[in-house]
């Protein structure tokens, strides 16, 4: 855990250094997806799973939104709209990856979550709801920091090694490549302005969310090495 940070450049490179040790580029399940070491039955898996969590979010953004004020609010609400715009909507777009490798509707609609999966739930509900809103919006800038960067090497690894390549199955990952550049700048922009934030419990919190990503792919990763065997 970084030392508390006493102003808020200090916490924002605090932040920064927190989801660089804990990117999920860095995970076994992620480096076996680009190096084309994941089976068929392995992708499906981690689509249904993660499946629970991206139709979960515009609901944590909601829950959010419904207690944020005045600027932050608008953020929020921007967010939110994007993740449910008709034209791009987020679950559904994650629901035709998921076809694309193989899981029936039936299978998407009845995933139950893994525990790693249900902890990953749970944080990010219990962040967003109860959370400070310096607390919440750190979360919410740990999980959408990451995502550019790993859609980009997701997309290169399903069109190399898995024979994913159709724009409507790559939609979701092409989407977050440039609308997540935005979402974690608009966070970091809010957090650069609070000055009377509680730094150490904002990192903390930070922290959670980012373990929480961890532990949910820590959940996927046994069963797809056992599925690969």
């Amino acid at each position: 855990m970084a030392k508390n940070p006493k102003n808020t450049a200090t916490l924002l490179d605090s932040l920064d250094a927190l989801i660089a040790q804990h990117h999920l580029m860095k995970h076994p399940f992620h480096r076996a997806w680009v190096e084309g070491r994941l089976s068929k039955e392995s992708l499906q898996l981690y689509a249904e799973q993660c499946y629970l969590h991206i139709r979960a979010y515009p609901e944590n953004l909601r829950a959010f939104a419904g207690r944020a004020p005045g600027p932050l609010a608008k953020v929020v609400e921007e967010n939110l709209a994007e993740e449910l715009d008709p034209a791009a909507h987020h679950p559904q777009l994650w629901r035709q990856f998921a076809l694309a490798v193989g899981v029936s509707e039936a299978e998407i609609e009845g995933a139950r979550p893994l525990p790693g999966i249900a902890a990953l739930l749970d944080t990010f509900d219990e962040i967003v709801s109860q959370g400070t809103l310096p607390e919440a919006v750190a979360s919410l800038y740990a999980f959408e920091a990451q995502t550019p960067e790993l859609c980009t090497q997701q997309i290169a690894g399903l069109r190399r090694f898995y024979n994913v390549t159709e724009p409507h199955a790559l939609a979701y990952f092409s989407v977050h490549e440039e609308a997540d550049v935005r979402h974690r700048a608009a966070w970091r922009g809010w957090l650069a302005e609070q000055k009377e934030a509680d730094n150490f419990t904002v990192l903390f919190a930070a922290e959670r969310s980012l373990k929480a990503q961890w532990g949910a792919l820590d959940a996927v990763y046994p069963l797809a090495l056992a599925a690969k065997n």
